[in-house]
């Protein structure tokens, strides 16, 4: 559960939950309720139309029961999470649909992630590289996972690539900093976290050669570039690129892994 936590807290990284005043909140109603808010918190803006909701939520139905099944859900909805927001609506009329009353006491795990990713890179155009690690450090915790299935769409393809990029960044950044300022254990904690989200980073497979060579660990730095060599060969068919080479050459030698 992230820190600070608004009054309602729609999560969809990792899986879906809703947290009402820091509680997880059990919804009813099946799996209609997730697929409503998972789409408007998804949507740009965090709203939709009303045909896009119908069209989500009871696909083939005729248009009256399926407006219907939305109104009582609508109202299903507020009669369980208005009290937290001071009797206002979770969710607002638009001209042609519905939007999640942000101003309200709405937030989103998605909205809330890219805050702190825009705010660190902010920061590191700013020349701030330690207020921009923590910014990042919030960020993770807020990502507990890849954006959870809420649909086969392309849009939805798309935007779990756009927030897995930005959390592999993160992490990318995080090995960085913590390799450039000395502490060797936590850059390889953080690398490690860079593999098991994407086995095939070569950049990820240097940063560990090069922790372990400063830990004193030379064998296993070794033992790492042949890991990333049989993963590249398996999943690609191809060669270590000339950096990977270089340091393993380095450590094998017995220089420094600079």
């Amino acid at each position: 559960m992230p820190r600070h936590s608004p009054a309602i807290l729609i999560c969809l990284l990792g899986q879906f939950q809703v947290f009402k005043q820091g509680q997880r909140l059990p919804l009813r109603h099946g799996g209609k309720m997730k697929a409503l808010l998972s789409a408007l918190a998804l949507h740009e803006h965090q709203q939709a139309t009303r045909d896009a909701l119908l069209e989500t939520l009871w696909p083939g139905m005729d248009q009256e029961h399926a407006s219907q099944s939305l109104n009582t859900l609508v109202h299903a909805l507020r009669r369980s999470l208005a009290d937290a927001l001071a009797g206002l609506p979770p969710l607002v009329r638009t001209d042609d649909g519905y939007q999640l009353n942000l101003s309200a006491g709405i937030d989103v795990d998605i909205l809330r992630f890219d805050r702190c990713t825009e705010q660190g890179s902010r920061q590191l155009r700013m020349g701030d590289r330690a207020g921009a690690a923590a910014t990042f450090e919030e960020g993770l915790r807020i990502y507990q996972g890849d954006l959870c299935p809420c649909g086969t769409s392309l849009n939805v393809v798309i935007e779990r690539e756009r927030l897995r990029a930005l959390y592999l960044g993160a992490l990318a950044h995080l090995t960085d900093y913590y390799y450039d300022t000395g502490d060797n254990g936590t850059a390889l904690q953080y690398a490690h976290r860079l593999l098991q989200a994407d086995p095939c980073r070569e950049d990820a497979h240097r940063a560990v050669m090069r922790c372990y060579a400063r830990l004193g660990q030379r064998a296993q730095a070794m033992k790492q570039y042949l890991l990333c060599r049989e993963i590249l060969l398996r999943e690609f068919q191809a060669e270590p690129e000339p950096a990977t080479d270089d340091l393993f050459a380095r450590l094998r030698r017995g220089r420094p892994a600079a």
